[in-house]
């Protein structure tokens, strides 16, 4: 069928409509788009065009992908502070996977409302997901919120390097709307930071990432932190493919690791620890508990996380993990790997200032000429000195040593899928200048082993007391659902030289817990001799001693609970009791008068409502009749 002889373009046609295009006289308000941003869910809004000086790191991509952006609208979503600085990660990981799902949604209303008034937006994803396809060795996501939202006036980047807003403090997630309009007026980053310099996340972060002077190991945080997002799960599914059995494989990663990356992978990945976030005071409704009494803030928020048993992440022969042995006692220190693993010599380049380890650079002052061979053919120069890096493109300078590889040898080697001995040997690596300063360099970098040592972990143990409680069944005459658990025997009263009455009492103290109605009775959930039993006996107190309950027990030659009760039990032992039970009752409700009659131990349940009725002063007719055998001589 030919276009113009679609229905929908001749019914357009028809119409007039065909054509019809957005008009959009001049900017869009920029009051009005703040305003809709707001009523969409947003906490705090700003606005920036895209030509901000600010945008110039990641103007391109955005406009490689969205070549239509002409502004970008910033805005954060406030998260609940408590659940986020508790110890339990799962806690804090529910309301981080809730606010993002938040911030998603209220991108998606903003959007969805300009589509309807004919302007067009996109929300790239507050978090993930990203472009995969880019990682490792390039940036995976579209839009950088935090530079973003820096730009627009909503914060600064703390010595933690997240986001600050001047109200809500880092308990904020970002969003941000691309928008194909200019807008009346934009937002400009505020004048001050925010960020306290208290130091509370240097003091509690693992693996050191962050450093006082405002150094960050991107590495570091990348390990721990994000070890069951990309890397990590790449390594985790390195570690299975690579054990011989189940047993290898528990070897490598224990039972809770694993069921920690099911979690992960079955509700969303968790981190595991954005300890930083947790004990960030600033901003104005945050930082006033902390003003008031630091001490406590250090005790409640920050003490328990520096003290909570956890394993850490590390690679192997990283500042992290010299920072981590030595700084923790508590915590349990393991190499893994990280799937920072670049497959081009861009992406290489891109990762060696992110991998860096200073600390592990102390000394070397050395220029690296490094020639790149093949089809990923680049020059480039690498400066360490006073434990800094600076890569620049091109053989700059004079070098202290010179590396020509084929670009496809040495990427492979830093996988630890070339022997470095066989590339050297094809001179597919070829190095001139002082050996040691290659090794001084690898020392900078280090990269994990497929096979590494194993590390116990032992799991910190719950203050749960795991009890498999009995099914609660209604009682028939109350109809409300029987209490189950224990009392404690204050007394024993010999009543006859084989009738004993036991007096039991709360153990906690107060009433009873539970309430009866005259001639019901208790079971006992009991174990005499080791032999699991359950025996029920009336209740021979009435309803109103509201502090005690009885039983009244006749010994049984034979009987095994009887004779337990009498000759093993003693005061001050509880005992598991379901109460109440029956339906031999009388409350004095039933009728004017009652006939009760009993013989022997059997008259218990007389006891009680004979108790109860003269308790509670009833007007009726009491009748006993009761018989009991004489005493033997």
């Amino acid at each position: 069928m030919n276009l113009d002889d679609h229905p929908t373009v001749r019914q357009l046609r028809a119409s007039g409509r065909l054509g019809e295009t957005a008009s959009i006289a001049g900017p869009i308000d920029a009051n009005e788009l703040r305003k809709l941003a707001l009523e969409c869910g947003a906490h705090d809004v700003g606005l920036v065009e895209i030509g901000r000086t600010e945008l110039d790191p990641q103007r391109d991509e955005i406009l490689k992908n969205y070549p239509w952006t002409r502004t970008l609208l910033s805005f954060v979503v406030k998260m609940v502070r408590e659940p986020v600085r508790g110890t339990p990660r799962s806690v804090s990981n529910l309301e981080f996977h809730r606010a993002g799902y938040e911030t998603n949604e209220i991108a998606a209303r903003i959007v969805s409302c300009l589509q309807d008034s004919g302007i067009r937006a996109v929300n790239p994803s507050m978090g993930f997901p990203m472009e995969m396809q880019n990682n490792p060795g390039a940036a995976i996501w579209i839009v950088s919120h935090k530079p973003v939202a820096v730009a627009a006036g909503l914060g600064r980047m703390g010595i933690h390097r997240n986001l600050i807003h001047p109200k809500f403090g880092n308990f904020v997630l970002l969003g941000t709307v691309l928008l194909d309009q200019d807008v009346s007026a934009v937002d400009q980053s505020i004048d001050y930071n925010p960020c306290l310099e208290c130091n509370l996340c240097v003091a509690v972060c693992p693996v050191g990432a962050i450093k006082p002077d405002g150094a960050f190991n991107f590495q570091a945080c990348f390990t721990h932190n994000y070890r069951e997002f990309m890397g990590g799960f790449n390594d985790w599914v390195e570690q299975i493919a690579d054990a011989k059995d189940a047993i290898d494989y528990r070897k490598r990663v224990n039972e809770p690791e694993t069921a920690s990356m099911w979690q992960s992978l079955t509700y969303g990945a968790n981190y595991k620890s954005a300890y930083c976030l947790a004990v960030c005071p600033a901003g104005e409704d945050v930082i006033g508990p902390y003003l008031n009494d630091k001490a406590a803030h250090r005790r409640e928020i920050v003490r328990p996380l520096q003290e909570r048993p956890e394993t850490i992440y590390v690679v192997a022969g990283t500042d992290a993990d010299q920072v981590a042995r030595r700084k923790w006692k508590n915590k349990t220190v393991k190499p893994v790997g990280n799937g920072m693993t670049p497959r081009t010599i861009s992406g290489l380049l891109t990762f060696m200032p992110i991998v860096f380890q200073p600390e592990q650079s102390r000394g070397l002052d050395a220029v690296f000429h490094f020639t790149f061979t093949g089809a990923d053919h680049r020059d480039a120069t690498i400066t360490i000195k006073d434990r800094k890096i600076t890569v620049r493109e091109g053989l700059i300078g004079k070098a202290s040593i010179r590396v020509t590889a084929d670009a496809k040898t040495w990427l492979g080697f830093l996988a630890k899928e070339k022997n470095i001995v066989w590339a050297l040997a094809t001179r597919k690596i070829r190095i001139s200048g002082d050996p040691r300063l290659l090794l001084a360099f690898g020392k900078c970098f280090p990269s994990p082993e497929i096979k590494r040592k194993h590390v116990e972990v032992i799991p910190e143990a719950s203050l749960i007391v795991p009890a498999i409680r009995p099914f609660e069944k209604n009682d028939a005459l109350t109809g409300k659902a029987r209490w189950y658990g224990a009392l404690l025997l204050k007394d024993i009263e010999q009543v006859t030289p084989n009738v004993k009455t036991f007096r039991f009492v709360n153990p906690k103290g107060g009433d009873i817990p539970f309430t009866h109605v005259a001639g019901q009775y208790l079971t006992f959930d009991i174990a005499p001799h080791g032999i699991a039993t359950r025996r029920s006996y009336t209740i021979a107190s009435p309803p109103s001693w509201r502090d005690r309950i009885e039983i009244t027990v006749k010994r049984e030659q034979f009987g095994l609970v009887s004779r337990w009760l009498h000759d093993e039990v003693a005061v001050g032992d509880l005992m598991n009791i379901e109460a109440p039970g029956g339906m031999f009752v009388f409350s004095g409700r039933e009728g004017p008068s009652v006939v009760l009659i009993g013989g022997g131990v059997g008259i218990t349940p007389m006891m009680s409502i004979a108790r109860y009725l003269t308790d509670t002063q009833w007007p009726g007719t009491i009748y006993l009749l009761t018989s009991f055998l004489p005493r033997r001589t």
